[in-house]
This record gives C-alpha cells, sequence and structure tokens, in this order.
C-alpha cells in the first residue's frame, strides 16, 4: 500500500513538472471544492444575517408590544401603590428572561417607563451594554437597533413606553461575526485535507493510466487494459484506437518497404551485372548489347523509384492533403501533353472529349500522378495503331451530381476476376510481357480515395480493352 503510494505520489509530482503543463486538473479540482464550501457558507450566514434583521424584527417587535401590555396591566392594577408596582413589573421581567432561556437564546436589553399623565411612575434603563448604543428614550420610534411600542389606558390616563434591542442584533457585532467565523475556520482545515485525500484517491487511476503510457518503449503499441471507470474508459479506448491505427500504419509501411526493395532487387542486380560486363568488354557487339541492358535496367530502377515515391505521395493522410480549386479539364490535357510522344512512338492516337472547364476541389499533385498512370498504362497496352479515348463528363448521382474521369483503351483488358487483385501493390497479370512495376492503378486508388473518388472497371468501347472511371464529388 505504501509504495503505490509513493508511485502515485511521484507519478504526480512527474505530471505536474510535466514540460508545457501549465495548470492542473487537480488543483482545479480541489480549487473548486473550496469555492463551492465557501460559497455554502456564505450562503447560510446571508440566510441567519436575513433572519436576524427581517423576521426575529418583526417577532421582536409582536414580543415587545406583548410585554407592553402586560405592563399596562400591572400599572392599571398599582398606579396608586409604587413599590407593588415596581415589584409587579420586576417580576414580570424576570418572566421574560426565563422565556428566552427557555428557548435558547439570550434574552434582548429594555428600556421602559410607565407615565400618568406627566408623572413618571416607573423607570427601566438598559444595563451597561459596553459598546453597544442604549436607545435614546427621547426618541419615540423604532430604529435599526431598538424596537418601540406604546400601550396605553385613556381612562386612567396611563402610557407605557417600552425599547427592546432588535433580536439577534448582536450577530452584527464583532463578537458576534466571529462566532459565526469560528467554527468555519476551525473546520476549514480539516475538510480541505479529508477533501485533498479523496481527490487523490479520486484521480490516482488516471495517474496510473499515464504511468502505464510513459513507462512503454516505443516499440510497444499494445492495448492498455480496459478501465473499469466510466469517466476514464473514453480516454482508454481512444488511446487503444490510436494505438491499433498505429500499428496497422507501421504494418504497412513495413510492408511498403519490403516490397519496393525485392522490386529494385532485380533492376539493379541487372544494371551491376551489365556493368561488370563492361568492364571486361572489348568494343563491339557485346559491348553495345551490356550497354542497351544497362540502360534498360537504369530505365526500369529509375520508373520504379518515381513510381515508389508517387505511390508514398498517394498515401499521404488526407487530412494533410491541402485540396484547393482547379480546372480538372485544363490539368487533364496537360498531362496528356506530356504522354504524347510515347504515343506518337507507337502510333496511338490521344482524343479527350470534356467540357470547357470542370473545376473541383483536388491536389494538383497527387491527381496529375493519377492522369499519368492512367494514360501510361493505356498507351502501353494498347496495339499499335489504336485509340486512347479521354473523357470528362457531368452525371446526376441521387440528389447530388459528380464528374466521372474515365480512360478507354483497346488492350487487352484485364479478366473480371483479376480487377480488384491489380489495385494491390506490385501485382502484375500473368503472361505480362510489358515492363513495369505493378503500382500504376495502386497510385490511381490511393489519389482517388484522398479526394472521396471511387475507382471502377470495366470493358472498353465494343467490348474489347479497359476502362478505368473515376468518380468525384462535384464542387459544392
Amino acid at each position: 500500500m505504501t509504495s503505490l503510494l509513493d508511485a502515485e505520489l511521484v507519478a504526480t509530482g512527474d505530471a505536474a513538472t510535466a514540460p508545457g503543463a501549465t495548470s492542473s486538473l487537480f488543483g482545479r479540482t480541489f480549487g473548486a471544492f473550496c469555492a463551492v464550501l465557501l460559497l455554502i457558507w456564505c450562503i447560510l450566514m446571508l440566510r441567519e444575517f436575513h433572519d436576524v434583521r427581517v423576521v426575529n424584527t418583526r417577532n421582536g417587535q409582536a414580543s415587545n408590544q406583548l410585554w407592553a401590555e402586560h405592563a399596562r396591566m400591572h400599572a392599571s392594577l398599582w398606579a396608586d401603590q409604587p413599590e407593588r408596582l415596581h415589584a409587579a413589573l420586576a417580576e414580570l421581567e424576570h418572566l421574560r428572561e426565563q422565556e428566552w432561556m427557555g428557548i435558547g437564546y439570550e434574552a434582548p436589553f429594555i428600556a421602559m417607563q410607565v407615565w400618568q399623565g406627566d408623572k413618571l411612575l416607573f423607570r427601566q434603563g438598559p444595563p451597561d451594554m459596553g459598546d453597544r448604543l442604549t436607545p435614546n428614550e427621547q426618541h419615540f420610534e423604532s430604529d435599526a437597533r431598538w424596537l418601540y411600542v406604546e400601550a396605553r389606558a385613556p381612562a386612567q390616563g396611563l402610557l407605557v413606553r417600552r425599547w427592546q434591542e432588535v433580536p439577534g442584533d448582536w450577530h452584527f457585532s464583532s463578537d458576534g461575526l466571529s462566532y459565526y467565523a469560528r467554527p468555519l475556520f476551525y473546520s476549514l482545515p480539516l475538510m480541505m485535507l479529508v477533501a485533498w485525500l479523496l481527490l487523490r484517491a479520486g484521480f490516482a487511476p488516471l495517474q496510473r493510466i499515464g504511468a502505464q503510457i510513459a513507462q512503454r518503449s516505443a516499440k510497444d503499441l499494445s492495448a492498455l487494459p480496459q478501465s473499469p471507470y466510466r469517466e476514464l474508459a473514453p480516454v482508454v479506448n481512444s488511446v487503444n484506437g490510436l494505438m491499433s491505427r498505429l500499428q496497422e500504419r507501421l504494418e504497412r509501411e513495413r510492408e511498403f518497404l519490403l516490397d519496393a526493395a525485392h522490386e529494385l532487387k532485380t533492376p539493379l542486380a541487372v544494371v551491376q551485372l551489365n556493368a561488370e560486363s563492361l568492364q571486361d568488354a572489348p568494343p563491339g557487339e557485346r559491348r553495345n548489347e551490356s550497354v542497351a541492358r544497362l540502360n534498360e535496367g537504369v530505365k526500369r530502377a529509375t520508373h520504379t523509384v518515381h513510381q515508389l515515391l508517387a505511390l508514398a505521395r498517394s498515401g499521404s493522410d488526407q487530412d494533410s492533403t491541402a485540396l484547393l480549386p482547379h480546372d480538372l479539364v485544363a490539368l487533364v490535357r496537360d498531362r496528356m501533353a506530356l504522354s504524347s510522344q510515347l504515343a506518337l512512338q507507337r502510333g496511338i492516337e490521344l482524343e479527350l472529349e470534356s467540357p470547357e472547364r470542370c473545376e473541383l476541389l483536388l491536389n494538383r499533385e497527387s491527381i496529375g500522378a493519377l492522369v499519368d498512370n492512367l494514360v501510361d498504362n493505356a498507351v502501353k497496352y494498347s496495339p499499335a495503331g489504336s485509340l486512347v479515348r479521354v473523357a470528362i463528363a457531368t452525371q446526376e448521382a441521387g440528389t447530388k451530381g459528380c464528374v466521372v474521369l474515365s480512360v478507354s483503351d483497346q488492350g487487352p483488358g484485364i479478366p473480371i476476376e483479376l480487377r480488384r487483385k491489380v489495385f494491390e501493390r506490385f501485382f502484375r497479370l500473368p503472361d505480362q510481357i510489358q515492363s513495369g512495376s505493378g503500382l500504376g492503378l495502386a497510385i490511381v486508388e490511393r489519389a482517388a480515395a484522398q479526394h472521396g473518388a471511387a475507382v471502377t472497371l470495366s470493358e472498353g468501347p465494343q467490348g474489347c480493352g479497359l476502362t478505368v472511371q473515376v468518380q468525384f464529388k462535384a464542387a459544392p
């Protein structure tokens, strides 16, 4: 238990000093708890002061009036006997003090006068009240500190004037305020300690998750143990999902590197073999043959490297791909011009059918690679003297339009059973005599995926050759 607590303390200390950490979630929660505690105390004090100021004032005035009537009744009985009157009013005051003591309060101070005409029959002033002001017995109305009432007996000319301290007025003095503040300050450290321990225990599972992640090596992408807490389960699931995606990506990159190394091995071996042959071969037909094979190996390696780079770019995350407005027609026209030399060498006619403009949100580099591969493949696999037709058209797809880029050739086509297979990296059709890397359609599919487009393969015109269609969503 001690070691676990120590580990949590270390983890908390590490988190508190972590680079970039500018605030503490623990401190924020603890501070909020203390603020709520202080707010509750303030609300209770306001409620108490309201009761003292409003409720006790109302009840005190009613009580003051009641005791003034009692005094008037005694004065009516003993107005002609001053000693009996003094004794009766003293007994009345004693009963009042007992009543207040019975309900658990200190009796408020009073001042009272009993008049008969212009003669003062009885006077009782308040005792020494320290720093609290005594009533002004020439002021015949209530104020903030004293409640004033009168009771009369007109037949006997009696008048009772009574001042009573506002019940609870002591609460607003320095002694009263300190009385209310002392419990808070005495109990606050204990409550804060308990809150600190409870919050520390509540945040311990989060600290353990952080420690588990920190202790892992860069190669360990296995899933974290599931958390039994509902609040932490989304965090653990998100981290596990991220690790799973990273694992898949690393596996794809590893496979890509292995495939690239394997694909480059053959042309590099040809280059090395022919380079060695050139060192010892005398001028003549054999040397020319070695030079031709060396050039072929270099071309093949260069083409493979370019395709690998295009594949890597087309495999970039979609979020990092900048899609800007471009004219698809102009872009396709420019890329076809680059392929025209190869088409002229083979006597193949390139044809473009499109509207004047077709603006879409595109990444120019990846769409350029897509068009290059589609047109180059169509020219490469078409027979001499044939036609390669490129078309851009707008179609209706559900409630929204779409733009379809299609490239049709008159070559051997692709069997239906292999049309899904050809999108895999480095896959080539059996008995293929044309040179290539097997990356063209993989690049096309990835570039299309970056733009949310779909690639489909079908038969070419008149049932021969191949037609590749790339369907883009129309610009909003």
